[in-house]
């Protein structure tokens, strides 16, 4: 059962020779698919996980709830995954944070938002600005990262075309494209512009949905293929390929 309680900004202490990572994201669905991708890459028996979600800021004041789950007896890693709440908070939380993770010995803080509904000509500037740090944070940019997924988290969801047969074996390619005009077995999901709507057409065509409530999201993750992810579908999308050897190289590390 998830334990809930609200915090101030504070890192907890812990054994100073695990390693650590922390992810900030833009809301639950890139939180709920990195919990798992962490799990599958890092072993769920080795991993401590702490899970957070920043609301408020603006006329209210700013809060983070932390829910707790995977804590392992014998970790070999604590991942932090933060839920920024949305894409043009992610950076902005980085640099609230990062000294103190720094401090408590988190040696990578990697952002992970989407593109949408940024044009995709305009992904280079876009990665040259979030990238960017103040010079009072120049020291830290050796241990900070920005992805940027094309053009929405679900463009990795939609590339992994074996779960489509475990929602309803009737979505097949040509079943898909006689209804809606596209095959996801057969293109580059990156020339889908909204491929969260996507998901959510081709799930109507058997009487379901797909509207990223935490449930249906949960779902979603849990049919993913993350063999097929790791091993195939992240040579043809950078931004996923990005994400598995950030978290391949921070496991290898000394």
């Amino acid at each position: 059962m998830e334990q809930k309680r609200k915090t101030i900004h504070r890192i907890p202490k812990t054994d100073t020779f695990m390693k650590r990572i922390a992810f900030f994201v833009e809301g639950q669905t890139e939180q709920i698919f990195l919990n798992r991708l962490v799990k599958e890459i890092l072993g769920a028996q080795h991993t401590s996980i702490l899970l957070k979600q920043f609301r408020g800021g603006t006329n209210i004041p700013k809060q983070d709830i932390t829910i707790i789950r995977n804590i392992a007896i014998n970790p070999r890693y604590e991942i932090l995954i933060s839920d920024c709440g949305s894409d043009n908070r992610v950076k902005s939380e980085i640099l609230d944070n990062i000294a103190s993770l720094r401090k408590n010995n988190y040696s990578m803080i990697v952002g992970v938002r989407d593109l949408y509904p940024i044009p995709i000509d305009e992904l280079p500037k876009l990665e040259k600005g979030l990238r960017f740090l103040p010079n009072s944070m120049k020291d830290e940019a050796g241990y900070f990262d920005i992805i940027i997924a094309v053009h929405e988290v679900e463009t990795w969801f939609l590339a992994d075309t074996t779960h489509l047969r475990k929602v309803d074996r009737r979505l097949t390619g040509s079943f898909i494209k006689k209804h809606l005009g596209f095959d996801p077995y057969a293109i580059n999901p990156e020339t889908r512009k909204h491929p969260a709507k996507d998901l959510n057409d081709i799930y109507k065509l058997v009487g379901k949905s797909y509207t990223k409530r935490h449930w249906q999201v949960r779902k979603l993750v849990n049919r993913l293929d993350m063999n097929y992810l790791r091993n195939h579908v992240r040579y043809d999308l950078a931004s996923l390929n990005h994400l598995i050897t950030v978290l391949e190289k921070f496991k290898s590390r000394k």
